[in-house]
């Protein structure tokens, strides 16, 4: 197997979630390639599943200016474990605390670019309590059955990946 290896990186931007590095790499063939890689610290999702219905969040994301249907989700921070930062997320996004998550993926969301790996999660054993959304979050919680959920997959209407493996597995383990 061929690897790169960089013999020259710049950072161009560092922002609040992400780093952008550019420069060139080396080929074992001995090309030299540009690259463009986004770091960032990794996150989690993870799916409330109660007896009946899941829990998802709509939010309006500018990237592709629209709305999109998400599983509770957010970025690790620092000394966050995964499973902790899950469980943070479910009662900020979701106001459910989890009595038991199973962890279902790991998935690097587009690994042509970025390292972004993000850790998949079914929540169970649910009890409300209240929200606690970051200020500048505008969330609405959507309820959605077994049935809707495979309809939205097989009619293309949920895209975010995280998402989709998550509903997925949901899904399978029914």
């Amino acid at each position: 197997m061929s690897r790169e290896t960089w013999i020259d990186t710049k950072t161009v931007y560092a922002g609040k979630v992400i780093t952008l590095k550019t420069g060139k790499v080396q080929l074992d063939d001995g090309l030299i390639a540009d690259r463009e890689v986004v770091d960032h610290p990794g996150g989690v999702g993870v799916l409330p599943v109660f007896a009946d219905h899941v829990v998802l969040v709509r939010q309006f994301r500018i990237a592709v200016n629209d709305y999109v249907l998400e599983i509770p989700a957010g970025r690790l921070e620092p000394n966050d474990t995964p499973e902790t930062r899950a469980r943070d997320e479910l009662v900020e996004e979701a106001g459910l605390v989890a009595g038991r998550l199973e962890k279902i993926a790991a998935c690097y969301c587009s690994p042509g670019f970025t390292n972004e790996l993000d850790h998949l999660y079914l929540a169970y054993d649910l009890e409300e309590v209240e929200a606690r959304p970051e200020i500048e979050e505008r969330i609405e919680l959507v309820e959605i059955t077994a049935d809707r959920a495979t309809v939205m997959l097989e009619r293309f209407e949920i895209c975010d990946a995280k998402t989709v493996i998550a509903l997925r597995e949901w899904l399978i383990r029914r």
